[in-house]
């Protein structure tokens, strides 16, 4: 069984292993702006999330969303303790930075860890903000036929984006950043090499880890798959949700494409299958 092999199982991710979209009031003090700007009141959730699968599923209110987010199913089903360390916006450099620094101060007890990474995009960044004394976070889309940054946002709070004080306050600041130094390809190709050179740092450690996706190993010139017996092959949270129903679109009526309570729940489980067979 999984508990007799690891004591502390270590979740790292973006919003799909947090849980957006099921935030109460105590994750966050804010809700989503009508057609017109306009904050509502939040009143049992965001956009009453908690009520409707209340009275769809007869659900109990859940006190966070990281009690109804897949790694606390999981420590359910497994019996193993769990830290979710995922933040809503978070990229490959905050997954890098967060996990490197859990496993350095759990080193003596990396054989007792299980460790498993949501591997988001790449147009997520992280800067250190000396006027905030943290880092923030940098999400960027890019225009399809340019290559070139179309729209960004930068905040602590990735869930108010653009209605955030935070990037009102920061963003003259990256305006410099995202006209003269952003070249996408660029960052790319080295938040490739950061992942790979960490992942490889994680399997010289002998430490048990699973990922949601490989390395693209095509924008760096990469020949040859390293790690792809560390892949989970039904990928992360969000896949599986598009692809068995399990969206919060799908099981309410919120026009959301986060994992829903039901989807996690089917995540956890043929998370906590597979790794159960695979290191049985």
């Amino acid at each position: 069984m999984l508990k007799d092999k690891f004591k502390l199982a270590y979740f790292n991710g973006c919003s799909f292993t947090q849980g957006g979209g099921l935030e109460t009031i105590k994750d966050v003090d804010w809700n989503e702006r009508d057609g017109d700007g306009n904050e509502p009141s939040l009143v049992d959730g965001r956009r009453d999330v908690l009520k409707k699968y209340k009275d769809t599923y007869g659900m109990p209110y859940w006190n966070s969303r990281l009690d109804v987010a897949y790694p606390a199913v999981f420590s359910d089903l497994s019996g193993i303790k769990t830290i979710n360390d995922a933040k809503s916006g978070g990229g490959i450099q905050r997954i890098i930075r967060k996990t490197n620094n859990f496993l350095i101060e759990n080193w003596e007890n990396r054989q007792e860890i299980l460790i498993v990474l949501e591997i988001p995009d790449y147009s997520r960044l992280e800067f250190y903000s000396k006027l905030h004394n943290e880092y923030v976070l940098f999400n960027y889309t890019i225009h399809p036929e340019t290559n070139q940054v179309d729209d960004w946002f930068v905040c602590r709070d990735y869930a108010k984006r653009s209605h955030s004080d935070d990037n009102n306050e920061l963003r003259p600041h990256f305006n410099h950043i995202v006209k003269s130094i952003l070249e996408p390809r660029e960052i790319f190709k080295n938040i490739t090499i950061q992942l790979l050179n960490f992942i490889s740092f994680l399997k010289l450690s002998g430490v048990e880890f699973y990922i949601t996706k490989d390395v693209d190993y095509g924008l760096i010139g990469g020949k040859e798959e390293l790690f792809s017996d560390r892949v989970i092959p039904f990928g992360s949270s969000h896949d599986y949700a598009i692809k068995n129903m399990g969206q919060i679109s799908d099981e309410v009526s919120i026009d959301d494409t986060h994992p829903g309570v039901l989807g996690h729940k089917a995540y956890a489980k043929e998370l906590y299958n597979y790794l159960s067979d695979k290191l049985r």
